[in-house]
């Protein structure tokens, strides 16, 4: 009855917010939300008390997100970009070469409806694109369905499915290797916020975490060629993932390390050659950098700074703390990955989730499906940081609520302030289980 009602409760609460109530309704769509979150919760209690089979649980996460299949992604418009980018590859066009809004006006663009949707829609028509080409690939696949917005979104969301079996397996994997507790995967696999940031709303953050996940399980086999490989991947899908190169120093042997060091820069290189190449690095990185010194959304330490700078400035100062921030990141990631005394399996993925909580809280734009590569890699630890701030993640969305986009400070200071309380607890756990390990525990052989 207990598994019932929480996947009952998780269900009805998706449904609704992906079929039922616009983007603009937030005080329904966060009341949805919250009875799929406190279902999902309810639901991993009684799995705790009572594991389920693999394959019940499988088919159970799999189920939710099929409910998702035919719904269209409110509340997001990236997937427009997408196809914009992907349908300009079928044309023969460089996305990396091109504005949206300049080659509207060339000729080069069939003139019909569903090109001026694609246009009139998209969120970011004069930047240039910001996807690496692995991702782009994924979107000349789904533009190969023809100019049909259903069949497009079809083909992303088989895409996205694709992954998420993937990442199941792979965490199922991974926690029947290491000992652990089978329902940990239930993190991963319930989670609403993962549901609906992938399926429903076609981010393929899904992917980057398929990359983590085989990099962990190569690094476990003790094949650092595909580690490398599968960590370079998942920077190919979304550039995000680099944070964790200082994590990887201290964990492997010195022969190792040079060989999973190779094969990872010569992967990202080959990855990212079709922007150099074509000539679009100097446009991809312009884009990158306005992306870091002007979009700001759920932002922690930034609006900190920002709210603090309004003292002794008259302008918004993201144009240099954003960059700042970046630098302050960088340090504080390396001194994180090369500060290490315990050298498990369990010690990395712990310290990779602790690097991506220090990483976004140093950005200036933190959207919702930029939890989930971490929230998907925290199911290998005990560490629950990434499963609270899911469930606070979805009070940014009270900015859809007016036509202006303008965030509520007091919301976003709730959503930190609760995550800031359940840190504390975690640090504290932390500090005290590696106080009651033991000597032996800890091996110093794979250190350089």
């Amino acid at each position: 009855m207990k598994t019932f009602l929480g996947f009952t409760g998780i269900a009805i609460g998706l449904l609704g917010i992906a079929y039922g109530v616009p983007r603009t309704d937030f005080p329904v769509l966060l009341g949805l939300y919250t009875l799929s979150f406190l279902s999902y919760l309810y639901l991993l209690s009684a799995q705790k008390k009572r594991a389920f089979s693999l394959v019940l649980l499988v088919s159970m996460a799999m189920g939710l997100r099929m409910l998702l299949i035919g719904a269209w992604p409110e509340l997001s418009d990236d997937f427009y970009r997408y196809l914009f980018d992907g349908q300009l590859l079928v044309e023969g066009i460089n996305p990396y070469l091109e504005l949206p809004t300049t080659v509207r006006h060339s000729g080069l663009l069939p003139d019909n409806p569903y090109w001026e949707t694609l246009l009139q829609r998209m969120n970011s028509p004069e930047y240039f694109s910001l996807y690496p080409p692995l991702h782009q690939f994924f979107f000349w696949l789904a533009a190969l369905t023809g100019e049909n917005l259903f069949l497009n979104v079809l083909a992303l969301r088989v895409m996205v499915l694709v992954a998420e079996a993937i990442n199941l397996w792979l965490i199922q994997k991974l926690l029947f290797r290491w000992r652990m507790p089978a329902y940990r995967l239930s993190w991963y696999a319930f989670n609403p916020l993962v549901i609906l940031e992938l399926t429903g709303n076609l981010h393929f953050e899904g992917w980057v975490l398929t990359g983590l996940l085989l990099a962990i399980y190569a690094y476990d086999m003790k094949k650092p060629h595909w580690a490398g490989f599968s960590w370079a991947a998942s920077i190919g899908m979304k550039l995000t993932p680099v944070l964790l190169a200082p994590v990887w120093i201290r964990f492997w042997r010195k022969q190792q390390f040079w060989q999973f060091t190779l094969v990872a820069v010569i992967s990202v290189l080959l990855l990212l050659s079709p922007v150099l190449i074509s000539g679009g690095g100097e446009n991809f990185y312009q884009s990158f950098r306005l992306y870091q010194s002007k979009f700001e959304f759920n932002a922690s330490v930034y609006y900190l700074i920002r709210a603090l700078a309004g003292y002794f400035v008259d302008y918004n100062p993201i144009a240099y703390v954003g960059p700042v921030l970046q630098g302050v990141a960088a340090v504080s990631l390396l001194t994180m990955g090369l500060y290490q005394r315990t050298f498990t399996r369990e010690a990395l993925v712990s310290k990779m989730v602790w690097m991506y909580l220090v990483f976004l809280l140093l950005q200036t734009t933190v959207h919702p499906w930029y939890l989930i590569p971490a929230l998907g890699i925290s199911a290998l630890t005990a560490n629950h940081m990434f499963v609270a701030w899911s469930g606070l993640v979805f009070l940014s969305y009270h900015v859809y609520a007016t036509p202006q986009y303008n965030e509520s400070m007091p919301i976003v200071l709730v959503e930190y302030l609760v995550l800031g309380i359940v840190g504390l607890i975690a640090v504290f756990r932390y500090l005290a289980n590696r106080r009651s390990l033991s000597p032996s525990t800890a091996s110093t052989g794979n250190s350089l």
